[in-house]
């Protein structure tokens, strides 16, 4: 016990070390690229097919121009608060769901509840977490949502919806567009694809990856290897528990349609997002399935390969939407600046993923938190340049 407490030390003072070195996204990706193993990197940093949707992700976003307006600024901070779906938040930008959490960092989900609680937003669990929900919410220190996946058919759905209303929280978000895994090639060259096993032919594999990441096997061996999927454990009629490959194999079968959100909204009694909304026509098809709010989002590039950019459909489907629900949006989101160009689309509020991602593999808590205030200020300052007091000043300056 005494060895692991004094580990435990040492990987924390080398998170601590390698935040402070953090002053932007791509500085933690670096950090990110030489504290995890390739496979993992992969896993974080990869799109479907030939990655078209990434880079289109990316491109969409820093195609929306900002125009700096001198002699506006009245030298007090902006205000950069706002609230989603009636809860307040000291910034529009929340955090995504990201799955796998746990083998980038052991600290994983409870690290992100923490930061995004201490930042003053909102955590989304991802139902691919190593960390089960309920630890989750006992870190949080904020608002969370539950992001579901049919992990073990309809059943299993009905047990993490009643799970996440007994935990206390508050949305689920059903993740509509991975009705079948995309096209990730990164991740199959390796022949490494989450969730990594604890067995023979995984060690195997790893090996060779694993060799020149020491702090990542140090915190991982401190955890104990601890990379199961810790939510797909559907209980069967009879009793039994279904493992995690035949609640995979379930969720496959049997993705979720529009007609599941009734009894989803219902069981929950709470908001229910639709997340994965590429057009004005599934949009309103969410609203008509009682959705209070919509995810324009394309899952990062990891899904339809050769789908838009999401900051393409955008202002459309908020137009569209017409504040019939709440829009936000992820996708290429890199800076405070991307942050101001959605709002300035018609986002009520940003989320990010493989940016949180970074700063967890990177550096653990400290990186999350880092990248949270790097974001912040720069949403800051992007509104002083603009001449903006306020995220309300934003509707009049879009392009």
């Amino acid at each position: 016990m005494f060895r692991s407490d004094r580990m435990r030390r040492a990987v924390s003072r080398m998170d601590a070390r390698s935040a402070n070195r953090i002053t932007c996204v791509e500085d933690a990706q670096r950090v990110a690229r030489r504290r995890v193993p390739a496979p993992v990197e992969n896993y974080v940093e990869g799109g479907a097919g030939r990655e078209e949707t990434l880079a289109a992700n990316l491109a969409a976003v820093r195609s929306i121009a900002l125009e700096p307006r001198l002699g506006l600024s009245s030298g007090r901070a902006p205000d950069l608060r706002t609230t989603v779906l009636g809860a307040d938040v000291s910034m529009p930008l929340l955090l995504s769901p990201v799955g796998f959490t746990r083998m980038m960092h052991s600290a994983g989900d409870e690290a992100g509840a923490r930061a995004a609680g201490a930042a003053g937003t909102i955590f989304t669990l991802s139902s691919m977490s190593g960390h089960e929900m309920e630890s989750v919410k006992g870190a949080a220190t904020g608002p969370l949502w539950f992001q579901l996946y049919f992990l073990g058919g309809r059943a299993g759905a009905e047990q993490l919806v009643e799970r996440a209303m007994r935990s206390g929280y508050e949305a689920i978000v059903v993740t509509m567009d991975t009705q079948i895994p995309g096209d990730r090639r990164r991740e199959s060259k390796y022949g490494l694809s989450p969730p990594l096993k604890l067995d023979r032919r995984t060690m195997t594999k790893m090996a060779r990856f694993v060799a020149p990441c020491p702090r990542w096997l140090l915190d991982q061996a401190v955890d104990g290897f601890q990379l199961d999927l810790v939510h797909a454990r559907t209980r069967k009629q009879d009793g039994s528990v279904m493992g995690p490959d035949e609640a995979l194999l379930e969720w496959i079968a049997r993705p979720p349609t529009w007609s599941d959100l009734e009894w989803i909204r219902e069981s929950f009694g709470g908001p229910v997002i639709v997340k994965g909304v590429m057009s004005i026509d599934d949009a309103k098809r969410a609203v008509d399935g009682g959705a209070s709010a919509v995810i324009v989002s394309n899952h990062g590039g990891r899904q339809l390969d050769g789908a838009p950019g999401t900051f393409s459909v955008l202002r459309a489907i908020a137009e569209a939407l017409d504040g019939e629900a709440e829009v936000l949006v992820d996708g290429g989101i890199r800076s405070g600046a991307d942050a101001v160009r959605a709002l300035m689309l018609g986002a009520r509020a940003t989320m990010v993923g493989r940016a949180w991602a970074y700063g967890l593999c990177a550096a653990g808590e400290p990186g999350i938190a880092r990248i949270l205030d790097v974001l912040r200020a720069d949403i800051d300052r992007t509104l002083r340049l603009m001449g903006a007091h306020s995220l309300a000043d934003l509707h009049r300056m879009a392009p």
